[in-house]
């Protein structure tokens, strides 16, 4: 088995232009409003995105480029077709019940301008992922607080 080569340290430069061109080569990525600030590994990602998704998308494109430490995402996200609060609401609860592994009838939902707190408890950290991660794509989501709590079963 040959060992994997090591990557060469990039230059600040370098890492913002490699970060630039891992956002414009993800197709998940389309806003052309993506800003890009880096000094010593550390990356801020500014502007705005369509929604959520491609918020967390483009970090997750960020963290995969060589050299990059950290991210900091202050992208926004600016809805093309803003929904009504209830509409998400009732999408998230749907989401949460639809998913097998998720005990949606411990988990409260609340949507405020399109930002949406889950709040209760979960037997395991993963549940709280899973939730987390059943909202992230829905139509008309701007943000996530996760305030869900989990007490592992051992």
């Amino acid at each position: 088995m040959d060992a994997e080569p090591l990557r060469p340290t990039r230059k600040h430069d370098s890492i913002r232009e490699h970060v630039l061109s891992e956002l414009r080569s993800d197709p998940r990525i389309t806003s052309s409003d993506i800003t890009v600030e880096e000094k010593e590994g550390l990356v801020r990602l500014c502007g705005s995105v369509s929604s959520y998704w491609e918020r967390d998308e483009a970090e997750k494109a960020a963290e995969r480029v060589s050299g990059v430490r950290v991210v900091t995402n202050d992208l926004k996200v600016k809805l093309t077709m803003p929904r009504a609060d209830q509409e998400i609401a009732r999408d998230v609860a749907h989401a949460l019940a639809s998913h097998v592994a998720i005990p949606y009838e411990t988990i409260k939902i609340k949507v405020e301008n399109g930002w949406v707190t889950l709040e209760g408890t979960v037997d395991w950290p993963y549940q709280k992922l899973l939730a987390e991660a059943a909202v992230k794509g829905l139509r008309g989501v701007i943000g996530i607080t996760n305030n869900i709590d989990h007490r592992a079963k051992y």
